[in-house]
């Protein structure tokens, strides 16, 4: 099957995921917007007047790091449970399709939140005088952003079904990812956080999106090409274990 009509699978079954998620659901879509407003509303309160008085527009500044956060943490987490799900086992079991549409479809229905999310950040732009035009640049940066997450998506989906307890493992390792990611506090002359994060994909696409769209300033060089590489890294490495892995997925489940 070609890769036209895996994403065209893909996309039916983001769609088909996305409504099934919101059926029924009395908030719907406003679901989406409460998870990072009362996030923001928490560690504004907590930590505006002390770790962020130093950085400016701050409020933009953590919006713009949780909901790009929230976006990479949710695509991983539902990776550890897509192929051993008990709704796709009978699937992956019976018919012959493109496995790799599991995960890509995760990234798309994941997408299609965080467009909701970028229009509140919108709202937030608009509130404390930023120009909107600043959210152009986004775009470029949120499709690296998403091959990096499709890519760790494809490692997460194979290595679960056989290691089962990847996804408690994860849960740990996305939560000191999060602490270790510079979201509501900044780097600042913090030598050895600094040299952590040069391994932490998340700083770079967080960061060059804060500079190029909160701060209207091109980023450094090392970190577009650090976004680039990690990107392509993880997708090559993403590819090339879920292609190794995917042929005993239907025994392992």
């Amino acid at each position: 099957m070609g890769l036209k009509n895996i994403a065209r699978l893909s996309l039916s079954l983001a769609k088909a995921e996305f409504k099934l998620r919101n059926e029924g659901s009395y908030l719907g879509i406003l679901w989406y917007l409460l998870n990072p407003l009362l996030l923001f509303g928490l560690l504004f309160l907590i930590f505006s007047d002390r770790v962020g008085q130093g950085i400016p527009n701050y409020p933009l500044y953590l919006m713009m790091g949780l909901i790009m956060f929230n976006l990479f943490q949710k695509i991983t987490s539902e990776a550890t449970q897509t192929i051993i799900s008990v709704g796709n086992r009978g699937i992956i079991r019976s018919i012959n399709f493109p496995k790799e549409s599991l995960a890509l479809s995760i990234v798309l229905k994941f997408l299609y939140s965080h467009i909701f999310e970028i229009v509140l950040f919108g709202i937030f732009m608009i509130l404390f005088g930023t120009n909107l035009l600043g959210l152009l640049f986004y775009l470029p940066i949120l499709l690296l952003f998403l091959i990096f997450c499709f890519g760790s998506c494809l490692i997460l989906s194979a290595l679960t079904v056989y290691f089962i307890d990847l996804d408690n493992i994860w849960k740990f390792g996305s939560m000191l990812i999060w602490l270790g990611t510079p979201i509501f506090y900044a780097v600042g002359g913090q030598t050895r956080l600094f040299y952590v994060n040069l391994f932490n994909p998340v700083y770079y696409f967080i960061t060059i999106s804060r500079e190029l769209v909160i701060y209207n300033e091109i980023p450094e060089l090392w970190l577009i090409l650090g976004a680039v590489f990690y990107a392509l890294f993880f997708l090559l490495i993403g590819l090339l274990i879920f292609n190794r892995l995917k042929i005993k997925f239907a025994e392992m489940i």
